[in-house]
């Protein structure tokens, strides 16, 4: 059995290439989700699905207020970020993902906690996209992940 979490399309043109008069859609996928902190969990975020980061960023002003499991607490260089690199830790932390009508059981994953609010929050492939389905047409204007139960 697998419970289905709607994502949504976020999409703007971009006005650079508009004033220049071409017209280009910047496209993301978006999911919403809560992560665990010592009193709950916290209000729901905003993060990006990309399929392109191998694993989940969390900026600081997020992961401040988790319940952390660090695997790797020393700071380490995250790399190929396309302008550089952001400096951070490895750690394990909790999240669920929820839709207007649904939210997903508690799923366990590695992220690197940015030691800034350099980066968006970022649902990369590490414990996540390895381990649920995500469907994704925009064309129809129809995406989802479907989450094992």
């Amino acid at each position: 059995m697998s419970i289905k979490i709607d994502l949504e399309f976020e999409t703007k043109l971009d006005l650079e290439l508009l004033a220049a008069g071409i017209s280009t859609r910047l496209i993301r996928l978006v999911a919403s989700l809560r992560l665990k902190t010592s009193r709950g969990w916290t209000n729901p975020y905003k993060a990006i699905i990309d399929t392109g980061s191998p694993i989940t960023l969390i900026p600081k002003h997020v992961w401040e207020k988790l319940i952390i499991t660090w695997i790797l607490p020393g700071s380490i260089e995250l790399t190929g970020l396309g302008s550089g690199g952001v400096s951070g830790k490895l750690a394990e932390v909790v999240l669920f993902f929820v839709d207007k009508k649904v939210m997903s059981p508690p799923i366990s994953l590695k992220g690197f906690l940015v030691d800034s609010d350099a980066v968006p929050l970022i649902i990369g492939f590490e414990d996540v996209l390895t381990d649920i389905k995500i469907v994704c047409d925009y064309r129809i204007k129809t995406a989802f992940l479907q989450i094992p139960t």
